[in-house]
């Protein structure tokens, strides 16, 4: 049957022939040895939709470096977001999921962030859901920086940003300027490697990395898998094994990258009435992804920027399941869950300082998903206890296209207004327009002021929509497009050139959120709204020790009650200071999460807190710094709300954490 909203079939060729692709991205910037004053300065976003100073942009933004992510050893892009105000990290032992301001529902794949890296959207097409644990396609130690812009950017970002955007800015072949080996070796047989090479091809900079990981795992008793109320030890939780490769080249007005990456993540602990304890449960994602980019620079006042971009998403589960009732010759059966997304878009942007005082924007995208499969059978049984065919195989196809402009006023020498709006046509669905505003103020001595008001959507992914299968239907092809309006008032001073202090306060209402309901389908729950405020200080001091520290407090509700996994109040620290010997550094990180409910808010988990402790030698002139990592330093016990499962003899709703954890890190550059 034909859906409404289908987009013209000459558009394609239409846009194409336009093509020969975007920005040139900004030089290389050592980010150890610039001021907290002079990072804050920083031109943000810098190959995607736009590159801006970030007292410019009407939202509060967030900036993590290279140096950061050294000193604290964070080893993934989770553990670098769950120490920024307003993130709350949560792990089911399977994926690790980012929830911002109180929307972090247990088994809510779409984060409703659209994360990029370089500028390239990672969220894939089925799930639209975007990894921040070692399913992430990169590693960590490829990355310059972490830009964090919240608030619904949706005249620039399109429908994923309703919470905002993550670029990771990755290394340039020029700042590494050779060879760079990274090892690591830690708790649970963790043992992960990276070899990278970097420098001028021609006119061209190159970067060509590959990284490899295998995790045994750790042990774990658990009490609610077998419903006899007595415990049991699950191994290899956390096992995993992976490969990564990173290739990208820039030249003066060009560049390009790809990536291949693949994790095969063990799931031991019996989730959804699999076999515990059972190594086969295997999940596993792939991703390859690639961009080309050109920016035109037609005169002294216009520039034209192009991007095209094609990626590809697999996802392949493994179930074991025990018929020992029904088949007892050979009660093992797997079962098996696949995921395939193909895509490719392109984007146009022309930008015009034509008119004084004025910067408009004026932007085309186009997106064709041409591949969204999903399919599951029981292996050697099609859909066992259904027939010989298999339990599910959906095929599905959509394009999406958006048009936005945006106009930046100055207005005198001290204020700015952005106007914005956007176009969506998405295969299926009523047009959405969504419109922002946008007006910032430099008081001086009084500090820096923004107000934003904004409105966002988010299209239902293809498994929030078609995943059904005989015996569980998860998947509504019913369910309608959340709409999002949010405002958010921010205030930054700068104390002194090495500290910052900033505040925001916000509020945001969501229609028709996607939700569970007791049965396990997805539909349109009631109206969610949330309210907050955030406030965060950094600095430094001149012998090299720097201090940021934050704290939040907010309130994510339904018509009836507080929302599941949305703690109201959490507090962070990480503080970095000279250890006595030239190049040592220790630095610790604090976490407090407050409690939170689960289990469809019939249950709740105590607060907890956390400690983390990073030790790292670079002696000054060295080619070589080595690092030990102490993680959850005091081995707290405390657990995660997780989806509900009711599939087990008990119901599960939450899942214990690891515990005290080490890694010993060192970096060789050749």
């Amino acid at each position: 049957m034909k859906r409404p909203g289908h987009l013209p079939r000459a558009l394609p060729a239409l846009i194409a022939g336009t093509l020969w692709l975007l920005p040139h991205p900004a030089a290389a910037i050592d980010a150890i040895d610039m001021s907290l004053d002079e990072l804050v300065k920083v031109q943000i976003i810098s190959t995607p939709k736009f590159a801006d100073n970030p007292d410019q942009i009407p939202s509060v933004v967030s900036v993590l470096t290279a140096e950061d992510i050294r000193l604290y050893g964070w080893r993934t892009l989770g553990d670098a977001l769950r120490t920024l105000q307003g993130f709350n990290i949560t792990d089911d032992a399977t994926y690790a999921y980012a929830g911002v301001r109180g929307i972090s529902a247990p088994g809510d794949y779409r984060p409703r962030l659209q994360i990029l890296i370089d500028g390239l959207t990672v969220n894939d097409n089925i799930y639209a859901s975007s990894p921040v644990d070692s399913a992430f396609p990169l590693d960590i130690g490829l990355i310059e920086r972490i830009e964090v812009i919240r608030g619904p950017s949706a005249s620039i970002y399109g429908g994923d940003a309703m919470f905002g955007v993550i670029n990771i800015v990755t290394r340039s072949g020029q700042a590494i300027n050779g060879s760079e080996v990274g090892l690591s070796a830690g708790s649970g047989a963790d043992r992960r490697w990276r070899a990278t090479w970097g420098g001028q091809v021609g006119s061209a900079d190159v970067l060509v990395s590959a990284t490899g990981f295998d995790v045994n795992g750790r042990s774990r008793i658990l009490d609610d898998v077998t419903g006899d109320g007595s415990r049991q030890r699950i191994h290899g939780l956390g096992g995993e094994d992976g490969k990564q490769l990173f290739v990208k080249a820039r030249g003066a007005d060009w560049s390009a990258s790809f990536i291949h990456a693949e994790r095969d993540r063990m799931v031991p602990h019996g989730s959804y009435g699999t076999i515990p304890d059972d190594s086969g449960h295997v999940e596993s994602d792939r991703y390859d992804l690639f961009q080309l980019a050109r920016n035109w620079r037609l005169d002294a006042r216009n520039t034209l920027e192009q991007r095209l971009n094609i990626g590809a998403y697999g996802y392949d589960g493994r179930f074991p399941y025990d018929y020992s009732s029904s088949l007892p010759a050979d009660p093992r059966v797997m079962n098996v869950d696949k995921a395939r997304g193909n895509w490719w878009g392109i984007e146009n942007r022309l930008t015009s300082t034509a008119w004084s005082g004025q910067r408009l924007t004026f932007g085309i995208e186009y997106k064709v998903n041409s591949r969204q499969d999903q399919r599951n059978l029981d292996q050697g049984y099609g859909c066992y206890g259904y027939g010989s065919a298999p339990c599910l195989d959906d095929r599905q196809q959509s394009k999406q296209l958006t048009l936005m402009a945006q106009d930046e006023i100055q207005i005198g020498a001290s204020s700015q207004l952005t106007l914005g709006i956007s176009h969506n046509r998405h295969e299926g669905y009523r047009p959405f327009w969504s419109p922002r505003i946008g007006f910032i103020h430099d008081a001086g001595a009084w500090g820096l002021f923004k107000a934003l008001y904004g409105t966002a959507f988010r299209i239902p992914s293809v498994y929030e929509r078609a995943y059904i299968v005989p015996s569980v239907a998860y998947g509504n092809p019913d369910l309608r497009p959340e709409a999002m309006r949010a405002l958010e008032l921010s205030w930054e001073k700068r104390l002194t050139r090495q500290s910052r202090l900033s505040a925001t306060i916000y509020h945001f209402h969501i229609k028709r959120i996607v939700t569970v309901d007791n049965t396990g389908l997805f539909i349109n729950g009631d109206h969610a709204c949330g309210h907050g405020a955030e406030i965060e200080y950094e600095h430094q001091w001149a012998n090299g020790s720097r201090l940021r520290t934050n704290y939040s407090v907010q309130y994510a509700s339904n018509e009836n009650q507080r929302l599941d996994n949305s703690p109201r109040h959490m507090a962070k620290l990480n503080l970095a200071v000279p250890a006595g010997l030239p190049g040592l550094t220790a630095a610790i990180e604090g976490q407090w999460i407050a409690s939170r409910l689960g289990n469809a808010g019939g249950d709740s988990l105590p607060s907890y807190a956390l400690a983390n402790f990073n030790l790292r030698y670079a002696p000054a002139g060295s080619r070589w710094d080595i690092a030990l990592g102490i993680y959850n330093l005091f081995d707290r016990r405390y657990s995660d709300p997780v989806a509900v499962d009711d599939l087990l003899p008990t119901t599960r709703w939450q899942l214990p954490q690891q515990g005290r954890s080490a890694v010993l890190r060192t970096t060789l550059h050749f």
